[in-house]
């Protein structure tokens, strides 16, 4: 069995549209949420031997902000082009194509490739992946790269608490 943790990255500004998407920062709310998710995936992410995140500013700052937090980093970390995406197929590709000796990954990324994505893999609805989210899946498979609709099982999920600001 295989263990997928996603984190989509926490809330990002708008506020200068000079910058490409790519460089978008988190916004003050996004900061804040992402120190609130670090307990979740502290909580969950114990076992991880890997971390992903996509190369876009605003998913380098949330698992920032959850390590920084968590004062114990899990797992070696590494930026990878691929993840800046946005399509399913291209994400769950991606997913088949990690080393065989991962047993557990956190992947940090985007909408809606990471709700398609659980909705792909689970066969389950799934109404929003808000920013700040965080998904546990079993994949009952051996190696990532069995990979297909179906085959895991969504056992948690949960987003930043709302907080009025």
């Amino acid at each position: 069995m295989k263990t997928l943790y996603l984190l989509r990255h926490a809330k990002s500004s708008h506020d200068d549209e000079s910058l490409d998407d790519i460089d978008r920062p988190l916004n003050k709310r996004g900061k804040r949420d992402a120190v609130a998710m670090a307990t979740v995936v502290g909580e969950y992410c114990h076992k991880v031997q890997h971390i992903f995140c996509s190369p876009a500013k605003r998913c380098r700052s949330t698992i920032k902000r959850v390590r920084d937090a968590l004062d114990a980093p899990t797992g070696e970390l590494t930026l990878d082009d691929a993840l800046y995406t946005f399509d399913a197929d291209t994400l769950l590709n991606w997913i088949r194509e990690r080393d065989p000796k991962l047993d557990c990954i956190l992947v940090v990324g985007h909408n809606p490739a990471f709700e398609d994505v659980i909705r792909l893999l689970t066969g389950q609805p799934l109404k929003h992946f808000p920013t700040g989210a965080f998904a546990e899946l079993h994949l009952k498979v051996e190696y990532w790269d069995q990979a297909r609709a179906g085959c895991a099982d969504l056992l948690h999920m949960e987003s930043p608490p709302k907080t009025v600001t």
